[in-house]
C-alpha cells in the first residue's frame, strides 16, 4: 500500500487503484505483471497533479490456494471498514492485455461497478466517464459490462459486499488461452500494448477529473474544430447534478452554425440553437443524470474553425448538493454525510441540523441517533426534563418522556434525587410505583420502608402502618403479631384492657382464665369448710 495524500482536510475520502502481485501460474505477464504495471504508471502520472482526495495504491497478494475467494481483497477491506476509510471508488485492474478480433469482444476492455446503488454517482458515473474518454480519444475500446461472474475473485466484487463503489476493470474476452500456461509473457503477440496504454489514459483521466472536482470547481470542457460546410465535431460530458448547462461556440467566419444538446445517443433532442454571427450562448436546465452530447455543425457555406466551452456544476457525492455549494458551507463534495453521523448532508440542510457536525445540538447523541429516536437534535434537551438527550440514552431513559416508567416521578429527580430506576415503575419491586412511595413517604429503594419484616404492599392493602414497626403501639412488632395472630391494629388483641404487650395471654381475655380457678377454690373452700363443721358435729 502506498498514498498520494491529498490536499483535503482529514479525515480525506480516498480513491483506490489496486493490482494483483500473485499468479496462478508462472511467467502472468497478463494474469498479475499487466495490473502492477498499470497501478505503477498511474501512480507516477497522477503524482504530478494536486488531488483534493487520497489515492490508494494497493498491490494484493490474494492467495492462490484459493480459487473462489480474493481473500488479500478481502483483508484488505475489513481493514478499510474497520480503520473508518471513506472510499470515493475503487480501480480493481485484472488481465486485460489480450486482443484478438476473431474473439467476442477481443478488442475491448470491459468495465463492471456496483450494481448495489440507486445512485448514479456511486454505480454507473466513473465508467460513463471512462467509456466517454476512451471513445472521444481513443480507440472505442471501454465498454460498460454486466456479466459480474469474472469479478467474483477481486478486490472490486469485495467492495461491492459491502456496499462500497469500485470499478472492475479487465479485458473484454475474458478466458483467453494464454493465462496461465508459459505462454503468458510479455512479448507475447497477443497481447496489446495500444490497449494497455488505454485502459491507464482512461483510469488516469477519470481519477484526476474526479479528485480536482473535489475542490468545488465548475467543470468545464473545451474543444476546438475547423469544419468544412455541411461538417460537424462533438463531445460527450456527464452529468451528475440537475443544473444549468452552459454553451458557448465561438467561429471565425460568417458562416452559420448550429449549435445542439441530445442524449448520448442522439436520440432525443434536448436543446437546439443556430446562429451566423460568430456566437452561439445555450444555457439548458437538465433533470435527470446521464450523458449529454454536444453536436456542432456548419450548416453555412463557408469554411470556419470554432471553439467551444461547456461548463456545468456536479455534484461528486450523490448527495443532491452541488460541489460548490459544499464547499461554501464547508462539507465535503466528496462525501455525502460529511460529518459521518448517519444523515445525508443534504437531509441535514432539510432539517437544519449541521452537516458539518456529527452531533449539532452538543447533548452526545448524534444527529444520527436523535432522528432514529425521535428526539430533537437541535434541542440538548428535548423533553425538557433536566437530562441531555445524550445523558437520557446514556440512563436507558426515553429522551422525548420527562417520565420515561411513567410512575409518576420525573427521570431528573429518580436519578439525582431518590436514587430509583427511571426506567422501571417499581424500583424495588414491591408492587408499589416510586412515585406513589415517594408522595407516601416510603423508601422506593426498599420492599420492607420500616423493616419490620412485612412488605409495603402487605402492609397497606392490611391498613398498616409502612412506616411503623409496630402499628398499635402495643410494644409487640407489626410482624410478630400477624405471625402470632394477633391484630397488628388493636393494641389488646382479647379486648380485656391489658395490653398485649403485658398480657400473659394476649389472645384470650383474663376472665376465661381467672373464672374456672377461681370456681375450683370456691368449691375446695366449701369443701374443707364442709369437712371442717362436720367434724365438729360429730364431736358433740
Amino acid at each position: 500500500l502506498a498514498v498520494k495524500t491529498g490536499t483535503g482536510p482529514a479525515p480525506r475520502q480516498a480513491i483506490l487503484v489496486t493490482g494483483i502481485i500473485d499468479s496462478d501460474a508462472t511467467p502472468g505477464a497478463n494474469d498479475a505483471g499487466s495490473t502492477v504495471a498499470a497501478v505503477l504508471e498511474i501512480a507516477r502520472i497522477i503524482d504530478e497533479y494536486p488531488l483534493v482526495c487520497d489515492v490508494y495504491y494497493v498491490l494484493i497478494n490474494r492467495g492462490t490456494n484459493d480459487t473462489v475467494v480474493d481473500l488479500g481483497s478481502r483483508a484488505f477491506v475489513s481493514w478499510l471498514v474497520a480503520d473508518g476509510v471513506e472510499t470515493v471508488t475503487a480501480l480493481s485492474f485484472e488481465r486485460f492485455l489480450f486482443e484478438n478480433v476473431n474473439y467476442l469482444y477481443g478488442t475491448r476492455f470491459s468495465l463492471r461497478t456496483y450494481a448495489g446503488s440507486s445512485v448514479y454517482q456511486r454505480t454507473t458515473w466513473m465508467p460513463d466517464i471512462m467509456v466517454m474518454l476512451s471513445s472521444a480519444y481513443g480507440s472505442g475500446r471501454a465498454m460498460l459490462t454486466t456479466d459480474y461472474s469474472v469479478a467474483k475473485r477481486s478486490l472490486a466484487y469485495e467492495m461491492w459486499q459491502v456496499g462500497r463503489s469500485a470499478v472492475h476493470v479487465s479485458q473484454g474476452y475474458w478466458s483467453d488461452p494464454y493465462v496461465g500456461t508459459p505462454n503468458d509473457i510479455w512479448s507475447n503477440s497477443r497481447y496489446s500494448y495500444d490497449k494497455a496504454r488505454e485502459v491507464v489514459a482512461c483510469a488516469v483521466s477519470t481519477v484526476v477529473y474526479i479528485g480536482s472536482l473535489g475542490t468545488g470547481e465548475t467543470a468545464t470542457f473545451y474543444g476546438n474544430a475547423a469544419l468544412a460546410p455541411q461538417e460537424s465535431t462533438s463531445a460527450l460530458f456527464m452529468l451528475t447534478f440537475n443544473g444549468f448547462v452552459n454553451v458557448t461556440i465561438q467561429w471565425d467566419t460568417n458562416t452559420t452554425v448550429n449549435g445542439s444538446l441530445s442524449t448520448e445517443t442522439a436520440e432525443q433532442l434536448l436543446y437546439s440553437r443556430a446562429s451566423g454571427n460568430r456566437l452561439i450562448i445555450m444555457k439548458y436546465l437538465s433533470k435527470s443524470f446521464d450523458g449529454v452530447r454536444l453536436n456542432v455543425e456548419n450548416v453555412g457555406t463557408d469554411s470556419t474553425t470554432l471553439v467551444f466551452s461547456v461548463t456545468f456544476l456536479n455534484d461528486c457525492d450523490g448527495d443532491t448538493l452541488s460541489d460548490p455549494f459544499e464547499i461554501s458551507i464547508n462539507t465535503n463534495p466528496l462525501s455525502a454525510d460529511s460529518d459521518r453521523d448517519g444523515l445525508s448532508d443534504s437531509l441535514e440542510l432539510g432539517t437544519g441540523t449541521d452537516p458539518t457536525s456529527s452531533d449539532s445540538d452538543h447533548d452526545g447523541a448524534s444527529d444520527s441517533d436523535e432522528y432514529t429516536w425521535g428526539s430533537s437534535p437541535l434541542l440538548n434537551d428535548t423533553d425538557s426534563d433536566g437530562l441531555l438527550d445524550g445523558t437520557e440514552v446514556a440512563f436507558g431513559t426515553n429522551p422525548i418522556k420527562r417520565d420515561t416508567d411513567a410512575d409518576g416521578l420525573e427521570d431528573w429527580p429518580e436519578i439525582y434525587s431518590y436514587g430509583t430506576n427511571p426506567s422501571s415503575a417499581d424500583t424495588d419491586s414491591d408492587g408499589l410505583e416510586d412515585g406513589f412511595e415517594v408522595s407516601a413517604g416510603l423508601n422506593p429503594l426498599s420492599p420492607d420502608s420500616d423493616s419490620d419484616g412485612l412488605s409495603d404492599l402487605f402492609e397497606i392493602l392490611n391498613l398498616l402502618n409502612p412506616l411503623s414497626k409496630d402499628t398499635d403501639g402495643d410494644g409487640m412488632s407489626d410482624a410478630y403479631e400477624v405471625e402470632f395472630c394477633l391484630d397488628p391494629r388493636n393494641p389488646d388483641t382479647d379486648f380485656d384492657g391489658i395490653p398485649d404487650g403485658i398480657d400473659w395471654d394476649p389472645r384470650e381475655h383474663w376472665l376465661s382464665t381467672v373464672a374456672p380457678a377461681a370456681l375450683i377454690t370456691v368449691v375446695l373452700l366449701l369443701a374443707v369448710f364442709s369437712l371442717l363443721k362436720y367434724r365438729v358435729y360429730e364431736r358433740r
